[in-house]
């Protein structure tokens, strides 16, 4: 059995998602105070949650019916 392309669309998406918000995580901003930092971790893992979820949402309810 293979899997169907909106799948693989979303497998493919959500690695990139998951990719971009790791280099974000990593990334060192330069002359940035600690407390900084960890808001710019609850802001990243939030977008990377939300994202996801917005991924997971449109690949398991997308339009079956276009005209």
């Amino acid at each position: 059995m293979t899997a169907s392309p909106r799948w693989r669309k979303l497998l493919r998406a959500s690695l990139l998602v998951l990719a971009v918000g790791g280099v974000l995580l990593v990334v060192p901003l330069p002359l940035v105070p600690a407390s900084v930092l960890t808001y710019r971790q609850a802001l990243v893992v939030f977008g990377i949650v939300v994202a996801l979820g917005k991924l997971l949402y449109d690949t398991l309810f997308y339009d079956h019916y276009w005209p």
